[in-house]
């Protein structure tokens, strides 16, 4: 009786496991706008914003007027994490070589020095170099094409952007 128990165990701590990869791929404001309209580069700004926004809550604008714009597309959206709010810019155009180029952006402010910020959030980037005299620029070891911009605003919070481009 005991060994089938033990089995049993292990099967109820296995199944999430299964669960997870069963469940539905995340939905974002992305998908809603491209069922709505064309837009071009659908399937690789569908891809990036469940990428970037995940499950968190957000409302997206896009930006174009045209309902079949096939050259550029932006939209922001606006997302909520359980600490801050957040601005989040998406591009997709068609390149010369008619494949798409995407990228993301996103900006918050921490309330704390960037060089905190850094040292708690940003410590296993590469420091690429310094813009201004009160931002310096990092690079995402983990992720291609990512960069992060740090700017001290009055010593006490940082303003983070961190941009990613996608050539594809």
């Amino acid at each position: 009786m005991k060994p089938a128990l033990i089995l049993l165990s292990g099967l109820v701590v296995f199944s999430p496991t299964v669960l997870a990869e069963d469940e539905a791929p995340v939905k974002t404001s992305m998908d809603s706008i491209a069922e709505k309209q064309t837009i071009p580069c659908s399937q690789e700004l569908r891809q990036l914003a469940r990428a970037s926004l995940k499950k968190n809550p957000h409302r997206m604008l896009s930006y174009n007027s045209e309902p079949d714009d096939v050259h550029l597309y932006n939209a922001l959206a606006v997302t909520n994490y359980r600490d801050r709010d957040s601005h989040v810019t998406f591009h997709g155009v068609k390149n010369t070589s008619g494949t798409c180029d995407t990228s993301v952006t996103e900006s918050y402010v921490l309330q704390t020095s960037c060089a905190d910020a850094r040292h708690e959030a940003f410590s296993k980037w590469d420091f690429q170099g310094k813009l201004t005299d009160r931002t310096f620029v990092l690079t995402s070891k983990r992720i291609a094409g990512k960069q992060a911009f740090l700017t001290e605003q009055f010593s006490t919070l940082c303003l983070v952007t961190t941009r990613q481009v996608v050539r594809n």
